[in-house]
């Protein structure tokens, strides 16, 4: 589920810029899900998926928006887009690390399995450089 619609980017990109970076058969659409399950995928670690809560709603429709407008002006302009763009870009990436970390929180948000943990952990280790076997005469 995107958090923003079409119109919404249509809205931000204005007609003329909207009708040079979706041609036919290039769905905006696509860019808005897929920025959508880029924000699902780290706000999943801490809230339930997709958001609902009214009040982080229209921030999450802002950053929603942001990350498909760097999609669409990365397939049409490759590396040559905006520095605004990025900006905002990086900015959005900032507040999700943030959010996976536990340092931004959304408004209204539930949480979500375990308060945001994880069922289970998984924990890799070397072999211990210092066993019962190996300090034997000390």
């Amino acid at each position: 589920m995107a958090y923003a619609g079409v119109s919404d980017l249509r809205l931000r990109l204005g007609e003329a810029v909207f009708a040079e970076l979706y041609p036919a058969g290039i769905a905006a659409s696509d860019d808005l899900t897929s920025a959508a399950a880029e924000i699902d995928g780290v706000l999943g670690s801490r809230y339930a998926v997709p958001v609902t809560a009214p009040g982080a709603l229209e921030l999450l429709k802002d950053w929603n928006l942001t990350l498909a407008e760097e999609r669409a002006y990365a397939r049409s302009a490759g590396a040559a887009f905006s520095d605004k763009i990025k900006e905002r870009v990086a900015q959005v990436r900032k507040y999700l690390e943030m959010v996976a970390a536990d340092r931004f929180l959304l408004a209204g948000c539930t949480a979500g399995n375990s308060g945001g943990l994880p069922d289970y952990i998984v924990v890799a280790a070397d072999e211990p450089n210092f066993t019962r076997e190996k300090l034997g005469g000390y």
